[in-house]
């Protein structure tokens, strides 16, 4: 089995013990993986690594992820920037070449893909680890975990020391069912997908799972099923159609191979759009962007990665649709998942009590206990938990004290990087691992922590921005750079119309904030708020702000201290779906002076901006973006022309310069709006800020037409006017 090139005495081959060491497994578990740790200097571990690649079986599925070694391995390359192209793909054995730098999201996406019995070799010089606090974490956990010197007795390591992997068919593999399910689990994934079909309608689903559990498998197996079963129902020219969405095309891979090769399995002749659309006679599955899938009818919804979008977004994804599943792993590569759990999962629980929650344990490639997936779990911190707190906990906001976590805290004290970490991934709506590796090495970045008898309550992240010098301040002025890590000065300069002359300040930005769950709503985030801005006055900043997907609440609780909106993104963004905003509070005249024509340009181009790009915005956060502008109301000439209206049969285009004027001083302060009924406050930023047709708007209001739209414009403009003209 292995190559006769290779020369077990031969001294190119022979390495100190120290340079390998194995995870090791029980013997009687042959779907364990094994993972082969080298830590010696990179290139003698390149080659070793090289020579084993063609010391292994012909059919064995191997791939290297990392530099490709000077002389090429006999298996697949993959840069680490593609690792997660391995997903929806099973290895006997990877190499992770880790020696121009650890990537956790590599390291996470490569390993699981490989299967139980399989070995992952990682390359990971001891000395390059060493370079950062990552990577010393990297160490630790590795020599914690239980790794011992591979072959001890020689005193030395060669490549036939190495393990190799077994063959697809040892071990013990499992029967599909007649469906292709290989659990328990699975089959009971399937199965609650089925009767959500058929069932009642807005009875959701949620299916969570770790990573390898074949959670995109069953959506696939039951979406192939359904297609069959579903299409004799259809009537002609409307199929029977599953909608699926996830953050992104390539997350919902797997779900199109296995419904695929389930519609193929039973006869039937499938018509396939690239990885996006599979259609029978009478019925189609097709991929659609979330925002997309926010608007489109179908009879079945399929959201999967369900924790990789915001939870506004998977809110109109429920209203808008009868008969939905949510899917999502709690942790893995692609991100955590535990704001999913513990805040939407909460959402459901209140407004839909029918909602099925369905949990997948059992591992499908490799086995419940496998050591590998534990030590990546550690090893990346994929499934971190704040603290738990006692049901008394309830400390007082305004006696607290944020504080400055050093970054040799990490190393020292694992316990809080968890309890930090933790707090963290439930503020967002994905982390990644790599977050973990930017929290504990980029030295732009600090902690300000809340803590109550020791421990982290509250957490806030911050970044240092700005003093960028003048030429790089003209060149973003130009549009021709835009510096890295300076998120704040540069959509300053080159979106808010600020001087180029104010990339020279400092800015403090807040990257995330977060407030243990139990505690929410409680006054904590608001003071830890106050003391992030102490802390960057303290600091000598002249701006503290914040970049974010832009919702109502978060407006309001930005605004209560006193930030003020200088930008909004032109579009959802991809990441989180939402609009993206940016506000900012300065702390010193120079910041004042350089914000005002930021917040002057946004003032300005607010309106063009909601007629144009911003016209499909939802017209409550409409509503919330206008706040602080400084608009007088109508002149009392126009009073006749609104009365005219609202009371009377004045015609909407005969009053248009007289509304205008009332949108605009109604949108400067949102409780002028948000007391009027929804139907109205809708109806008049809609057709008088967004310009929508009277169609769209009759359709978003749910009223027959043109007469129903104008006349909750009446009675919008009636109460909207009251507020100034009096009864």
């Amino acid at each position: 089995m292995f190559s006769s090139q290779v020369d077990r005495h031969d001294p190119a081959h022979r390495l100190p013990i120290s340079c390998a060491q194995v995870l090791a497994t029980p013997a009687n578990s042959p779907e364990h993986r094994r993972l082969v740790w080298l830590a010696g200097p990179a290139g003698p571990m390149q080659t070793l690594a090289r020579d084993w690649t063609r010391g292994v079986c012909e059919t064995t599925r191997i791939a290297w992820v990392g530099p490709a070694p000077a002389s090429s391995a006999s298996c697949p390359l993959l840069p680490a920037a593609q690792a997660d192209t391995l997903l929806g793909r099973t290895l006997d054995a990877l190499i992770l070449d880790a020696t121009a730098g650890l990537h956790p999201d590599a390291l996470g996406a490569a390993t699981g893909a490989v299967r139980g019995g399989g070995v992952v070799l990682l390359i990971l010089p001891r000395e390059q680890a060493q370079a950062s606090r990552f990577g010393q974490r990297c160490l630790r956990v590795l020599e914690a975990w239980g790794l011992v010197p591979l072959n001890p007795s020689h005193g030395c390591v060669t490549t036939p020391d190495l393990p190799l992997p077994l063959p697809v068919s040892v071990g013990m593999p499992r029967i599909p069912d007649e469906d292709g399910c290989l659990t328990t689990d699975q089959r009971q994934a399937v199965q609650a997908l089925e009767h959500l079909a058929r069932g009642r309608a807005r009875r959701p689903l949620v299916l969570t799972a770790d990573r390898g559990r074949g959670k995109s498998a069953a959506l696939g197996m039951a979406a192939a099923a359904l297609l069959v079963s579903r299409r004799h129902l259809a009537v002609p020219d409307a199929p029977y159609r599953i909608l699926v969405t996830a953050p992104r095309l390539a997350s919902v891979a797997p779900v199109f191979v296995h419904a695929r090769a389930g519609l193929e399995n039973r006869g039937l002749a499938v018509r396939q759009e690239g990885g996006h659309r599979l259609e029978v006679p009478g019925a189609m599955m097709e991929y659609g962007p979330p925002d997309e899938a926010c608007d489109t009818s179908a009879d079945l919804l399929l959201v999967d990665e369900a924790a990789g979008l915001p939870v506004h977004w998977l809110i109109r994804l429920l209203e808008g649709h009868q008969r939905v599943a949510f899917a999502t792993t709690l942790h893995g590569y692609e991100g955590a998942g535990q704001g999913f759990a513990t805040r939407f999962q909460g959402i459901l629980r209140r407004r839909v009590p029918q909602t099925r929650f369905l949990h997948l344990t059992q591992p499908i490639r490799w086995a419940v206990d496998d050591p590998v997936e534990a030590l990546m779990d550690r090893l990346l911190m994929l499934s971190p938990r704040p603290v738990n707190l006692e049901d008394d906990t309830c400390p007082d906001p305004e006696e607290g004290v944020a504080e400055v976590l050093s970054p040799s805290l990490w190393l020292e004290n694992e316990s809080l990087l968890e309890q930090v970490f933790g707090l963290l991934v439930l503020a967002h709506y994905r982390t990644r691992p790599s977050d973990l590796q930017r929290l504990l090495d980029d030295p732009h970045l600090q902690v300000l922590a809340w803590r109550h008898q020791g421990q982290v309550l509250a957490v806030a992240l911050l970044a240092r921005e700005g003093g960028l010098n003048d030429d790089v301040n003209r060149a973003v002025a130009q549009g021709r750079r835009r510096p890295q890590g300076h998120f704040l000065p540069v959509g300053m300069i080159l979106y808010g119309g600020a001087p180029p002359a104010a990339g020279r300040l400092g800015y403090e930005r807040v990257v995330r904030i977060a407030v243990h769950p139990r505690l929410q709503r409680q006054g904590l985030g608001t003071a830890l708020l106050k003391q992030v801005v102490d802390h960057a006055r303290q600091d000598g900043a002249d701006l503290v702000g914040a970049g974010f997907g832009a919702t109502q609440g978060l407006l309001d609780f930005w605004r209560g201290e006193g930030f003020e909106i200088t930008r909004i993104g032109v579009k959802p963004e991809v990441s989180s779906g939402g609009w993206g905003a940016t506000v900012l509070r300065p702390l010193t005249p120079e910041g004042r002076q350089a914000m005002e024509p930021a917040r002057s340009h946004f003032v300005r181009g607010l309106p063009r901006l909601l007629a144009g790009p911003l016209c499909w915005m939802e017209p409550d956060l409409v509503v919330a973006l206008g706040a602080g502008s400084d608009t007088p109301p109508p002149e009392p000439r126009d009073i006749p022309a609104l009365e005219a209206f609202a009371r009377w049969q004045r015609p909407f285009e005969a009053c248009l310069p007289e509304l205008d004027a009332l949108i605009r001083w109604g949108l400067s302060d949102p409780a002028r709006l948000t007391g009027l009924p929804r139907e109205q406050r809708h109806a008049l930023v809609m057709c008088l800020l967004q310009q929508r047709s009277w169609e769209a708007t009759a359709r978003a209001l749910g009223v027959s037409g043109r007469k129903s739209v104008i006349r909750c414009l009446r009675q919008g403009v009636e109460g909207l006017a009251k507020q100034f003209w009096g009864a």
